[in-house]
């Protein structure tokens, strides 16, 4: 059964509230759950064509979105502020985890585009676990994958991202 953007949204307002305050967590943002959400909704509710076959697609939609809102304030962040320090970048169990400051985040933005020009469906995979937080069983779900396809890609995604970025895993 189909879903469009709005019924979506309502439905599953509340696991992306969680969802976002997960990533946020990581963030050295000044935006709220909240904000980055309805900032979501926002930029796609005008979008008539977007259809969702299944609760999965959604959210690895709502996470393309998120993640590109985080990378637009954390542009304005750096506009701001041209004088601030970098930390030092690692990768963690969880990329998303290096995107501490906004020239880090940027950084693994780049990284993440590149991916995707070179494998696609490792960019989907490193967004729904990066930006969202999903679990690999939810994204061999919404992918129509087997679990550890899904974890060898992770781990595929992963080893790209460390080599573009040049850390260590």
């Amino acid at each position: 059964m189909s879903q469009d953007f709005e019924a979506a949204f309502q439905e599953h307002y509340a696991k992306l509230l969680v969802l976002a305050r997960s990533r946020l967590a990581r963030e050295r943002g000044c935006i709220s759950t909240g904000t980055l959400v309805h900032e979501m909704y926002l930029g796609l509710r005008s979008r008539v064509d977007l259809q969702f076959a299944s609760m999965e697609q959604f959210l690895a939609y709502a996470s393309r979105a998120m993640r590109s809102l985080l990378v637009d304030m954390a542009r304005e962040r750096i506009a701001q502020k041209r004088s601030s320090e970098l930390l030092p970048l690692t990768l963690g169990a969880e990329v998303a985890d290096a995107a501490g400051t906004p020239e880090q985040m940027l950084a693994l933005n780049q990284a993440l585009e590149r991916l995707g020009q070179a494998e696609p469906r490792l960019l989907q995979v490193a967004e729904m676990r990066s930006v969202l937080g999903m679990e690999l069983s939810e994204i061999a779900s919404a992918l129509a994958l087997s679990e550890p396809t899904i974890k060898r890609d992770w781990q595929r995604a992963k080893a790209f991202l460390c080599d573009t970025l040049g850390v260590m895993p």
